[in-house]
C-alpha cells in the first residue's frame, strides 16, 4: 500500500532530490562559491585579505633558455625549454583585497608550459599575525570573480613571507588558507 503525499513528504522528497544533484560533478575543481569565502566563513579554502590600492606590473621577452619575470615580491621562473619560441611574459599584481597575481603570455588569458615552472606569490604587505599562525597555499582563481578554482598547494616560507609552487599553466593565482 502507497503512502499519501503529503506536503511534508513532498517537501522530504524534494530535499532528497537536491541532496543527490549537489553530489554530481559541480566543475572541475571548484571548491568553495566566491560568496561564501568573501563573507569570511569557514566553509571550505579562504583567500586572504590583505588589501592593496596599487597595481604592479612587469614584463619580459622569454624564450626557450628560460627566464624570471619579477614584480613587488612575486616571481614567475621559468626553466629552459619550458617556452620553445619566445614569448612576452606579463605579471600583475593587480590592486585589491587579496594577495593575488595575474599572469599572462602575450595576449593569451590561459597558457600551457611544455615543463613545470616555479611562481612565487609574495604577501609580505600583509601586516595581520593571525596569519602566520595556519600554513598558507596557493589557489588557481578566476580572474575576473576570484573564485577559487583549484588548490594548487605550495611551501610557505613563513620568514620570507612567501609562497611557492609549481605550475604547468599561467592565469589567475592567490594565496589563502584551507
Amino acid at each position: 500500500m502507497k503512502m499519501p503525499r503529503t506536503p511534508v513528504r513532498l517537501a522530504a522528497l524534494a530535499l532528497s532530490a537536491v541532496a543527490l544533484a549537489s553530489c554530481g560533478d559541480a566543475g572541475a575543481g571548484a571548491l568553495t562559491a566566491p560568496d561564501a569565502r568573501r563573507a569570511g566563513g569557514s566553509l571550505g579554502p579562504q583567500l586572504i585579505e590583505c588589501p592593496s590600492g596599487t597595481t604592479v606590473s612587469s614584463s619580459a621577452l622569454i624564450g626557450p633558455l628560460g627566464g624570471t619575470v619579477s614584480v613587488g615580491g612575486h616571481s614567475l621562473v621559468i626553466p629552459p625549454l619550458a617556452v620553445l619560441v619566445p614569448t612576452q611574459f606579463t605579471v600583475t599584481a593587480p590592486a585589491s583585497n587579496y594577495v593575488e597575481l595575474d599572469i599572462r603570455a602575450g595576449s593569451q588569458e590561459h597558457y600551457t608550459f611544455q615543463k613545470p615552472v616555479s611562481l612565487t606569490l609574495s604577501y609580505a604587505r600583509c601586516t595581520r599575525s593571525d596569519i602566520d599562525k595556519a600554513p598558507l597555499k596557493v589557489f588557481y582563481i578566476d580572474s575576473a570573480s576570484n573564485a577559487i578554482l583549484e588548490d594548487m598547494g605550495g611551501t610557505d616560507d613563513k620568514a620570507a613571507r612567501t609562497v611557492t609552487v609549481g605550475t604547468g599553466h599561467l592565469s589567475g593565482y592567490a594565496i589563502g588558507q584551507g
